[in-house]
């Protein structure tokens, strides 16, 4: 089951969001604050990412710039949160490194097409194994290239 964190100062919408993704097969924790929500990515990992764009690191400077600033912040999938849907709003968020924005109050179904597009574009990859080329070396003097999925040759 693929993991998401909901990182929001609100803990109505954290919940509305939780029990949407919950609905969509994701296992949900959820973070009030942006130090709990760094510790928690740190600690599990989490495929997504939903964080509310109030939410602030203590010493200033946003969440999501401080996601993606990590060793491991490209390889999760992090939606913006805002309950301000202007242009000028989701453009700062999709600058700071967010791959998409969600305008409150939660949709289920525009949810799921967000999350369609991320899998789309490669930066949600729930659900598939993912393809790695390694150099197989096993005998000597021949150096080929296989598929692998998760350590299995395809």
């Amino acid at each position: 089951m693929a993991k998401a964190l909901v990182a929001d100062s609100s803990a109505a919408a954290g919940r509305a969001a939780a029990h949407l993704l919950e609905q969509l097969g994701f296992r949900v924790a959820c973070a009030a604050g942006a130090e709990e929500a760094m510790a928690l990515i740190a600690g599990t990992r989490p495929e997504l990412v939903l964080a509310d764009g109030r939410l602030e690191k203590a010493g200033g400077g946003g969440l999501i710039e401080a996601i993606r600033r990590q060793v491991w912040g490209d390889d999760l999938c992090l939606f913006h949160v805002t309950a301000d849907g202007s242009a000028s709003s989701i453009r700062r968020a999709l600058d700071a490194g967010a791959d998409d924005y969600i305008v409150k109050p939660y949709d289920e179904a525009l949810l799921r097409f967000k999350l369609m597009q991320a899998r789309t574009r490669g930066r949600l990859d729930t659900g598939r194994p993912k393809l790695r080329v390694v150099q197989d070396n096993s005998s000597a003097g021949d150096t080929s290239w296989r598929f692998r999925v998760y350590g299995r040759t395809a």
